[in-house]
């Protein structure tokens, strides 16, 4: 059994002002006040949740863990180095992004359990109300060996919600295109490909687009149960949210498969959650509003269970 992981760092920025983006907020004199003794200790903190999630059920950690909100491959090198982590030996695929605060996806991963074969970025090209281009982060692909088996793997952080459902909702269809794109060059390139697909799709798992787009092609999305009973990754306004979700090619789900689905959980132990107040249960995330709060993330990781059969 193995485990892989998605997780939205909640603004895993490093310490450092990028000329090219809008990241001033997380500097020393920024708004945020982002020092590096707050950078490190989320980082450490990160760094011992992955290293827990799914070791009840596989005795190991993550073989594969998607990422989000990620600035740049130096707090992608600070994680994989931390006490927690840097036994493990990960490496990490990460490609800079368009994204106007230079927030990025990112892929860590065993060399030792996964052979990476091919990576590539794909943009998404989104305009405003005004016509201009408006960046965003791209998907990222990695195509591997996990478990004998040759995987596709996709990492999504499509657009958010702050500009209101109607218009980020078209920006989340486009999104959703550009990856049913790509789904359709490797499905006319393979017979029956296995592919993962992961992320923040800052939308439900019963979104129409989720739906029209990535499920009509053979996809099951474990997600929907946890909607279903009225849970989440992540919450607004005290309601929960299942924006984060690890979706499968039906191959997985086959009986006689080699590398088959075994479960999906939201990782949500005590640490990681508020432990009283109003926000009791919610994620213990790094900063409310322009407030530290010391926490992990405004999301809860999310997890699947592999196995091997056949």
């Amino acid at each position: 059994m193995i485990s892989i992981v998605f997780y939205n760092l909640e603004n895993f920025f490093d310490t450092y002002d990028d000329p090219n983006t809008l990241d001033d907020d997380f500097t020393p004199k920024g708004i945020m006040h982002w020092v590096k003794k707050r950078y490190f200790n989320k980082t450490n903190k990160i760094g011992k949740t992955i290293s827990r999630i799914g070791k009840k059920e596989t005795g190991n950690v993550p073989v594969i863990i998607g990422l989000a909100e990620v600035e740049n491959k130096k707090v992608l090198n600070d994680l994989i180095h931390t006490h927690s982590l840097k036994k493990y030996h990960y490496q990490y695929i990460h490609f800079e992004s368009e994204d106007l605060r230079g927030m990025d996806v990112a892929l860590l991963y065993r060399s030792g359990k996964f052979k990476v074969l091919e990576t590539a970025a794909y943009p998404i090209e989104l305009y405003n109300d005004k016509g201009e281009l408006y960046k965003t982060r791209d998907i990222l692909y990695c195509k591997g060996e996990l478990c004998g088996e040759t995987i596709h793997l996709f990492i999504n952080h499509w657009p958010s919600r702050r500009e209101g459902e109607l218009e980020s909702g078209q920006k989340r269809k486009l999104a959703a295109m550009r990856l049913s794109e790509q789904l359709s060059y490797i499905k006319y390139e393979e017979v029956s490909p296995k592919i993962i697909l992961m992320g923040d799709f800052n939308t439900q798992p019963d979104d129409i687009h989720i739906k029209n787009e990535i499920l009509s092609m053979g996809f099951v999305n474990p997600a929907i149960d946890y909607l279903r009973k009225k849970q989440g990754s992540t919450s607004h306004r005290k309601k929960w949210l299942m924006f984060d979700q690890i979706l499968f090619s039906i191959n997985f789900f086959d009986k006689n498969t080699f590398c088959k689905f075994n479960d999906f959980k939201i990782y949500k132990p005590g640490f990681l959650s508020i432990w009283k107040g109003k926000f009791k249960g919610f994620p213990f995330r790094t900063y409310q509003g322009v407030h530290y709060q010391n926490g992990y993330s405004d999301h809860f990781p999310v997890y699947a269970l592999l196995e091997k059969g056949g």
